[in-house]
């Protein structure tokens, strides 16, 4: 809620002061997965204002919401360097945070209204589950796999690798082992040497460890994001990326974090027909941490 104080004569704002919410997602235990701040009444606050703040709280994502339609959530999303038209564990964090402050107003389905336009989330108390329909958007990689090789301290991919995404890309380097994938370590400077020519904005690792699960890091030096707790715009450009069955609907988990001390486990799954994904899906829980308050705003 937007708070003013006003100036002597009882008209001029002086300062005003926005509530926040922070909220661990894709976790159902404190201080796991992926840390996010909501601003649930964000009306008022600039561009710019908006990009300070997110890089005063210097979490990987936060996000603001103001009203539309209903049913509808506005919602922008920031990391510390940069706006996003599209991320999974804002998305989630964001939705639970609004049904458990009473705005959904019991719905069990939303549509929070992002830069890449409506994302329909169904909620279910503290899991929420987001969808996009057809497979994800892929460019050409120009990038050698020995040069993306290079970039994580891998000796070699297990397969090769591209990049992807649905409103957010990554590239995407396939590992031989989750022992492979734990070992790496971004290499900011050959990483500088890449980043103009390349659409995705970081590189997600990840290697097979069961035919239903994944275990994966992302670094994203391209948003400011050194290393990323839990990522669900990578799990579904991945889902809707990996080969599954011609006519079927396929479950994998990804597990991410861990190698930060902040495990966090990602349900995905994409529904094929004719071989080519149809809709995909990206699943998980939150839990919240704790509400602050802003009481001064950078300036406009």
């Amino acid at each position: 809620m937007l708070h003013r104080m006003n100036g002597r004569d009882g008209t001029r704002p002086m300062s005003s002061s926005y509530s926040y919410h922070v909220t661990d997602v894709f976790t159902d235990r404190a201080f796991g997965g992926n840390p996010l701040a909501i601003f649930p009444d964000a009306q008022g606050l600039t561009d710019g204002q908006m990009q300070a703040i997110a890089k005063e709280l210097n979490l990987s994502e936060t996000t603001f919401v103001t009203p539309a339609a209903p049913g509808h959530f506005a919602v922008r999303i920031f990391t510390p360097g940069a706006e996003l038209p599209f991320a999974g564990h804002p998305i989630i964090g964001t939705a639970i945070v609004l049904a458990s402050l009473g705005r959904t107003q019991g719905a069990a389905e939303i549509f929070l209204d992002l830069k890449v336009g409506p994302v329909r989330v169904v909620l279910n108390g503290p899991n929420a589950v987001f969808f996009r329909d057809g497979p994800p958007e892929f460019r050409p990689l120009s990038v050698s796999d020995a040069d993306i090789a290079a970039i994580i301290g891998a000796d070699a991919l297990a397969e090769p690798a591209f990049q992807c995404g649905y409103g957010s890309a990554f590239i995407f380097a396939p590992l031989p082992s989750r022992a492979a994938v734990a070992r790496a370590q971004l290499r900011l400077d050959l990483w500088r040497t890449i980043e103009d020519e390349v659409w995705g904005h970081g590189i997600y690792l990840y290697a097979r460890t069961a035919p239903d699960a994944v275990h994966a890091r992302l670094f994203a030096p391209a948003l400011g994001v050194g290393e990323d707790p839990a990522t669900g715009s990578a799990a579904a450009g991945l889902i809707g990326a990996l080969p599954g069955a011609a006519d079927a609907t396929q479950h994998i988990t990804i597990t991410q974090g861990v190698e930060m001390g902040r495990p966090s486990s990602i349900l995905a799954t994409a529904t094929r027909a004719a071989g080519l994904v149809q809709q995909i899906s990206i699943g998980g829980s939150a839990v919240l941490v704790a509400e602050g308050r802003f009481t001064r705003l950078p300036p406009t």
